[in-house]
């Protein structure tokens, strides 16, 4: 896995800092290299860099990994350097029906994971608790000491103060309130100056994104479904937020107002209520009369899943294309919307829309080439991104954490700047 390049540090106009951000960055890959190695890759002198990795072996972010092979031509064999494997980042899932840590090493190697499939609690600090303990359990298996865990990430439902590590408000969590200090009830269970970095669920599972070299200058929106809908909106490789963090909460976008169904959020007529399973599984109940050959109608309705829809629509079931055709129009008049204030070069869909049927994707780019203002040809593309939900989150937190942690300039400070 390749990770981008941390943003350079706010550190002092010294060319050693920029030097040591630079050495330090060949290692996010969880690689193991020698000095020569490194600079062939950024062009620095061999003793310019060994001055950076002798810095980096004092404070502990790196270490040897033992002798190289010989070159061809014999000659001493080159030491080697990789990331710590003691030092370690924890990554936490709280997603409604889930509950996952994973304990990774700075150098991307998962060490252990704990994954729970479960309702989180309806009271937070009952279900911080639970989570803090099993992170301390997690930690303790693997005898990881308070000082060796470089930083905590928090995925969550809901929208994030990213000043303040407090979850604003969560409409699949309604009972948690609002302005949650989810990091300050974290801190007490790791050591008191831990980072912790909350993120919204869809934002962090979008996060592999900012990975993909051909997606680099363009601008995308990752469409996030599972037990609710979100997006994350990303433009020159950065993630957008907003003052309140509002950015990418379209499945609050009111497409129907005069739908009856609530939303968590308050309103009605959502797009994420519009488009649910649930949605669809009501829309089958009202249709089924009409269609009794329907393989759909097999199954108990509550159990229909969106992938068995469109499974069934790819089969040509009639009444299964019937709903298909509905969620797909429902999306064209939201994507419509959006492409009025953000004009995306790429949609992707994750989740359960990622196995979206060729009907779908036919009948939703026909719904949107009635809008003129779009060109004739593809005004975006459209990617279906069928990779699980839990792989991209745990990559997302991992990028997360990698960027939040070595930009930290104090770590490419000598002791005496630091003082």
């Amino acid at each position: 896995m390749q990770y981008a390049a941390t943003s350079t540090p706010a550190c002092p106009a010294d060319l050693k800092y920029s030097n040591r951000i630079q050495v330090i960055q060949q290692f996010f890959d969880g690689g193991t290299y020698s000095a020569n190695d490194i600079s062939a890759a950024i062009g620095l002198s061999r003793q310019t860099i060994m001055k950076s990795i002798q810095f980096f072996l004092r404070t502990g972010l790196l270490v040897s990994a033992g002798k190289g092979g010989s070159t061809c031509v014999g000659g001493k064999r080159p030491e080697l350097f990789t990331l710590s494997p003691h030092k370690y980042f924890l990554c936490i899932t709280m997603w409604p029906q889930d509950i996952r840590l994973y304990l990774y090493t700075i150098g991307s190697h998962l060490v252990d994971q704990i994954v729970l499939n479960t309702s989180l609690p309806e009271d937070i600090k009952e279900g911080i608790d639970r989570i803090g303990k099993l992170a301390q359990q997690l930690l303790a298996e693997h005898q990881v000491p308070a000082e060796n865990l470089c930083a905590v990430s928090v995925s969550t439902a809901g929208t994030v103060d990213y000043s303040t590590g407090r979850l604003k408000y969560s409409s699949q969590s309604p009972s948690w309130g609002t302005d949650v200090p989810l990091a300050d009830y974290l801190r007490p269970y790791f050591r008191p100056d831990i980072k912790i970095f909350v993120e919204n669920a869809a934002k962090m599972t979008a996060r592999p994104f900012l990975l993909e070299p051909e997606l680099k200058d363009k601008r995308v929106m990752v469409i996030f479904g599972c037990w609710g809908l979100s997006s994350c909106l990303i433009e020159n490789g950065q993630i957008l937020g907003g003052k309140n963090s509002l950015i990418g909460e379209i499945g609050h976008m009111v497409i129907a107002p005069d739908d009856p169904e609530p939303c968590g959020c308050g309103s009605k007529g959502c797009l994420e209520r519009l488009v649910s399973v649930e949605r669809a599984r009501s829309l089958l109940q009202k249709e089924g009369e009409k269609f009794p050959e329907s393989t759909l109608l097999r199954r108990g309705r509550e159990h229909i899943t969106l992938q068995q829809l469109f499974e069934a629509s790819e089969n040509c079931d009639i009444l299964a294309r019937r709903v298909v055709e509905h969620l797909a129009h429902t999306f064209a008049v939201a994507i419509r919307n959006i492409c009025l204030v953000f004009d995306p070069d790429t949609i992707v869909f994750q989740g359960d829309y990622a196995y979206a049927d060729t009907f779908f994707d036919v009948q939703m780019k026909k719904k949107l080439r009635e809008f003129q203002y779009f060109p004739s040809d593809n005004p975006f593309d459209i990617l279906y991104d069928r990779r699980p939900l839990d792989h991209m989150n745990a990559v997302g937190s991992l990028t997360a954490l990698i960027r939040q942690f070595f930009d930290d300039p104090t770590l490419y400070q000598d002791p005496a700047a630091k003082a």
